[in-house]
């Protein structure tokens, strides 16, 4: 069975800190209720398998996410941003803790949310290493997952996090993952995808054209 995994950023209004560019992708929580509404009520046997992760650490994932996530009983992984914890409209201790005693995962995003490709050695470690140390700190739990920020990869970046213990390596490709893969891929879900009504418009197959393109784009991010 494939993997479908979507990626949320925040939920309800907008915060001060949100750029324009990141306000593309908030959906508003009646329209992450309704959709997690349609999750629940598919068959654990249909394919793909449908998980939820959310990146950038806002405090909506546990003030507007959490609850939902838990009325339903669904479960999710939320990346956050080490530089961010603590600071006002992102999540804190406590929420990080309400988070894990939940059952949600919780996943490294980096340090500053920059592009990796762009760093320098020092500044990678910084994203990579120090980034982890600082929210198994605050969240008392092992961080074995991570999300590349912007989903901006290259063969160095790449070689860099595999010299660590990561479980899964998250990037945003697009398309299905297997669930044992090392280096999954994401769907990101966009505020203009609130308009639809079923999962089906979420788990839609590409052409064969547009899985050989993506399949060229993750080759070449790989190698070069």
């Amino acid at each position: 069975m494939r993997e479908l995994i979507l990626n949320f950023h925040g939920l309800g209004e907008p915060h001060a800190s949100v750029n324009e560019q990141e306000k593309l992708y908030w959906w508003s929580a009646s329209s992450f209720a309704r959709f997690l509404e349609l999750v629940s009520d598919r068959s654990a046997a249909a394919s793909p398998r449908i998980s939820i992760t959310f990146d950038d650490g806002n405090e909506s994932d546990a003030l507007l996410a959490l609850p939902q996530l838990t009325k339903h009983q669904l479960r999710a992984t939320f990346f956050v941003c080490a530089g961010r914890l603590g600071k006002a409209h992102y999540l804190d201790k406590t929420m990080i803790k309400d988070l894990v005693d939940s059952g949600m995962c919780i996943g490294s995003h980096g340090m500053h949310h920059r592009d990796w490709c762009a760093l320098d050695p020092k500044a990678l470690d910084e994203e990579i290493v120090d980034a982890r140390k600082r929210i198994e700190d605050v969240s008392q739990a092992a961080v074995t997952m991570v999300a590349i920020p912007f989903g901006s990869y290259n063969r160095r970046v790449l070689t860099r996090l595999q010299q660590e213990q990561w479980n899964c390596i998250y990037t945003s490709d697009r398309g299905t993952s297997r669930p044992r893969a090392k280096i999954k891929s994401r769907e990101t879900v966009y505020a203009s995808m609130q308009t639809h009504d079923s999962l089906a418009d979420f788990i839609r197959q590409p052409s064969l054209k547009g899985r050989v393109a993506r399949g060229l784009a993750k080759l070449y991010k790989r190698i070069f």
